[in-house]
């Protein structure tokens, strides 16, 4: 029989850097996250390549930073200029 106040994941160590990522992941989902912990860098790369109108308005196929706060804030600056200069929709 378990204890029901036992951890659900008994064992399983999740750490500060896993959670970071998930959330990342998570407020931005058209891209893929990675760090390095030898490195210390923290890169997204978007999932969908980008058209020339959106490579000409300054949007970022990958971004590399050495913090997670530092690559959100990055991933944050690119929402406008994506939205700006993304595929259009016919009305």
């Amino acid at each position: 029989m378990t204890d029901p106040e036992a951890p659900i994941l008994e064992g399983v160590l999740i750490t500060r850097q896993q959670c970071q990522l998930a959330a990342l992941e998570q407020t931005y989902p058209g891209w893929h996250i990675t760090h390095d912990p030898v490195l210390g860098r923290w890169t997204a790369i978007r999932r969908a390549p980008l058209s020339q109108r959106e490579q000409r308005g300054g949007v970022k196929y990958t971004v590399a930073c050495p913090s997670p706060e530092t690559l959100g804030s990055a991933l944050a600056d690119q929402v406008e200029p994506a939205h700006t200069y993304g595929p259009r929709t016919t009305p």
